[in-house]
């Protein structure tokens, strides 16, 4: 997919401005890559949407690493929405960042805590062990969204 071209999100736009709204505000998105079999392979997970990217902290060992190292075309897709009449959806080349969520977290922390605050606790995470325990990123830079 290297000859794909990157998608940039036009505030402008109003498909656009509600996928952008969307990417930032919801708590949970699916990332689905293709497994070893061919099968895609969905996860639910925490993410943040820094600078026209979708950013996910990891644990090394997961199969959605594994399969993104093998084949970087995946997709991110946010739940339908109260009304269940949103879509949002981006197909992305996934870059995986091996050990680097320490570093993230300088410049991702203050907004991933923002978002995650209620959430770290319960788990006894702080952004220090999150990035410990979740070292590799995985950084989704959107080719192509589908919403309405």
């Amino acid at each position: 997919m290297a000859d794909a071209t990157l998608l940039t999100l036009d505030p402008s736009n109003d498909v656009h401005t509600r996928a952008i709204a969307r990417l930032e505000r919801e708590r949970i998105a699916w990332f689905t890559s293709t497994s070893r079999s061919g099968f895609p392979h969905a996860v639910p997970v925490w993410y943040l949407w820094h600078e026209g990217a979708v950013v996910v902290l990891s644990e090394p060992a997961a199969v959605k690493v594994a399969n993104a190292k093998r084949d970087p075309q995946v997709l991110v897709h946010l739940e339908s929405g109260a009304d269940e009449e949103q879509l949002t959806v981006l197909q992305g080349t996934v870059e995986v960042l091996d050990g680097a969520a320490s570093e993230w977290i300088t410049r991702i922390g203050e907004a991933y805590l923002a978002k995650y605050a209620a959430d770290l606790p319960p788990l006894d995470l702080t952004l220090e062990s999150m990035a410990r325990r979740y070292s590799t990123v995985l950084r989704v830079t959107p080719v192509k969204l589908i919403a309405w």
